[in-house]
C-alpha cells in the first residue's frame, strides 16, 4: 500500500466507496518528525477535550503525512473516523473505519473499527453495498473481539441467507451466544428463509415461537408480527390477519402500508365499514407519501358491497384524478423511466427509497463539511468534499437504476388498479339494475353501535381532526343492500 492511500481501488459495481479515499497526502516525509508527532499528540487532546472538529483536523494531518506502515497511522485514523462520527460525518467515518479493520494493519485496532461499523449501521442511513458486502459479508471474525464478533457473524449468516447458503448461513448463525440480540435476529431470519423457500408452515411455527421468547429485539418483535399477519392475510385466516395487524397499529405512522393490508383483511372478511376507516385513515396528512393505487380500488370495493353506489363510483374515478399525469404519460406510450410523474412517485418506494435517503443523507452531510471548511483547513476540507462528491455521484447513479426498475413496477399496479376501476365501474352499473343486491362474498358485518353509555364517551368532531392520531377508525356509513 502507498503511503497515505487508505483503500485500494476496487470495481465499481461493489461499492461507492472503496476508492474515495485517495491519497492522504502526496508526500510522507513533507513534514518533519517533530511537527507530526506533535499532530498526533493534539490530536489525542482533542479527543479528549470532545473537541471533534479540532481531533478529526490533526488526526488527518498527522495521517497525511506519515507512512501507513508507522504505527501510530491508524490510531490516527482511528481518532479521524472517531470524531467524524461524533460531528454527524458518519459517511465518511464509515470509510475510515471500514480502511481500518478490512487492512488489518494493526489487528488491535480491527476491533475498535468494526464496533464504529456496528454503530452505524445499526443507527444511522448507510451504504450499504460497500459496508455490508464490500466488508462485514465476507470479514476475518477472529480479530473483531467478542463485541462485534456476533454482529459481523449475523451480516455474514445474513449474506449467506441471500445467496441460497442455508448450511453455510445456519454455521455461522450458530457462532451467535444465544444472549445476544442478534440471535434472536438470526432465528428471525431463518424463520423468513424458510417462508421464502415454500416452507410456510415451518416458518410459521418458527416466528410464533420466536414472538413466544421474552426479550426479544424491538424491530424482531415488529417484523415477526408484522411477517405473520401478512401470511394469515394469505391464508385466508382473515381474523387472525386483522388480530395481528391490530398488535403493530402502532407502528402505522411510519409504516402506513400496514393500514392498507389491514384494510383488504377486513374486506374479506365482510366488514367493510372497518375497510373504509383504515383507508379514511390513510388520508391523514402522516401518511400523504403513501403510493399506493389499489387504495381506490378497495374504497370503491367496500362502498360496493354496501350498495353506496354514487360514493363507490366517486371512490373509483379518484384513481385517475390522483395519478392523472402517471396514466396519462402511460396512455401516451411515454417509457416509465422517462415519466416524471412516476419518477416523483417511484422515490418513495422500495429500493428506489433507499437509494434517495442514502443520497439525501450524503448531501446533508456534505453541508456540514462546507459548515465546518475554515476549521478544517484547505486540504481536509478539500478531502472531505471529495469523499462526499464521488458518494453523492455514485449513489446517483444506483438512484436511476432503481428508479428505473420501480417506475416500471409502479406502472403496472397503475394499470392493473385502471382496469379494476373499470370492472368496478361495470359492476356499478349492473347493481343498480339488479336492485341493490350485494355482491357474493361472506356476510357483511353488522352496523358499530357508537352511542354514548355509562361507560362510553361519543364525540362530535367539527371540520378538520387528524385521522393519524386514532388508532382504529370506522365508517358508520348506511348499509343500502337489500339482500
Amino acid at each position: 500500500m502507498s503511503c497515505g492511500s487508505p483503500l485500494e481501488h476496487r470495481s465499481r459495481s461493489s461499492s461507492i466507496a472503496w476508492f474515495a479515499i485517495a491519497a492522504l497526502g502526496a508526500g510522507c516525509g513533507g513534514a518533519s518528525t517533530q511537527a507530526r508527532e506533535a499532530s498526533f499528540g493534539a490530536a489525542v487532546e482533542a479527543a479528549a477535550d470532545e473537541s471533534w472538529v479540532s481531533a478529526a483536523r490533526d488526526a488527518y494531518r498527522f495521517a497525511s503525512a506519515t507512512s501507513a506502515e508507522q504505527e501510530q497511522y491508524d490510531r490516527a485514523l482511528l481518532i479521524l473516523a472517531r470524531s467524524l462520527e461524533r460531528m454527524g460525518l458518519t459517511y465518511a467515518a464509515s470509510l475510515w473505519y471500514l480502511d481500518i479493520a478490512h487492512s488489518r494493519r494493526n489487528v488491535e485496532l480491527v476491533a475498535p473499527a468494526t464496533e464504529g461499523l456496528e454503530r452505524i449501521v445499526e443507527k444511522t442511513d448507510y451504504d450499504r453495498l460497500t459496508l455490508e458486502e464490500g466488508f462485514l459479508a465476507r470479514a476475518e471474525v477472529s480479530d473483531a473481539g467478542p463485541k462485534a464478533t456476533p454482529f459481523l457473524s449475523y451480516q455474514q449468516g445474513l449474506d449467506s441467507l441471500k445467496r441460497g447458503l442455508t448450511k453455510w448461513a445456519d454455521k455461522q448463525f450458530a457462532a451467535i451466544p444465544s444472549d445476544s440480540p442478534y440471535a434472536k435476529r438470526a432465528q428471525f431470519a431463518q424463520a423468513v428463509a424458510k417462508i421464502a423457500d415454500g416452507d410456510l408452515s415451518e416458518g410459521r411455527r418458527e416466528l410464533r415461537a420466536l414472538l413466544d421468547k421474552g426479550s426479544l429485539p424491538t424491530d424482531v418483535k415488529e417484523e415477526a408480527s408484522i411477517a405473520l399477519a401478512r401470511l394469515a392475510l394469505e391464508r385466508k385466516k382473515y381474523r387472525e390477519a386483522i388480530r395481528r395487524y391490530q398488535s403493530v397499529g402502532h407502528l402505522t405512522a411510519r409504516r402506513p402500508e400496514l393500514l392498507l393490508e389491514a384494510a383488504w383483511a377486513y374486506y374479506y372478511s365482510g366488514d367493510s365499514r372497518r375497510a373504509l376507516g383504515s383507508l379514511i385513515a390513510l388520508d391523514a396528512p402522516a401518511y400523504g407519501r403513501i403510493i399506493a393505487p389499489e387504495r381506490y380500488l378497495l374504497e370503491a370495493l367496500s362502498l360496493r358491497r354496501l350498495c353506496q353506489f354514487e360514493p363507490a363510483r366517486v371512490a373509483a374515478t379518484r384513481l385517475k384524478v390522483r395519478y392523472r399525469d402517471a396514466l396519462s404519460d402511460l396512455h401516451q406510450g411515454t417509457p416509465p423511466h422517462q415519466s416524471e410523474a412516476l419518477l416523483e412517485a417511484s422515490r418513495r418506494r422500495g429500493e428506489a427509497r433507499d437509494s434517495a435517503r442514502l443520497y439525501r443523507m450524503l448531501q446533508r452531510e456534505r453541508e456540514i463539511v462546507e459548515d465546518n471548511a475554515r476549521a478544517f483547513g484547505d486540504e481536509f476540507n478539500k478531502e472531505l468534499l471529495r469523499i462526499y462528491d464521488t458518494g453523492l455521484a455514485e449513489a446517483r447513479r444506483r438512484e436511476t437504476a432503481d428508479l428505473r426498475r420501480e417506475s416500471r413496477l409502479l406502472a403496472q399496479e397503475l394499470v392493473r388498479a385502471e382496469d379494476g376501476v373499470r370492472l368496478v365501474l361495470h359492476d356499478l352499473s349492473v347493481g343498480l339494475l339488479r336492485g341493490r343486491e350485494r355482491p357474493l362474498g361472506p356476510p357483511e358485518a353488522g352496523a358499530v353501535n357508537l352511542s354514548a353509555s355509562a361507560d362510553r364517551v361519543s364525540y362530535q368532531f367539527i371540520g378538520e381532526f387528524w385521522t393519524d392520531e386514532l388508532d382504529d377508525l370506522v365508517v358508520t356509513i348506511e348499509d343500502r343492500c337489500l339482500k
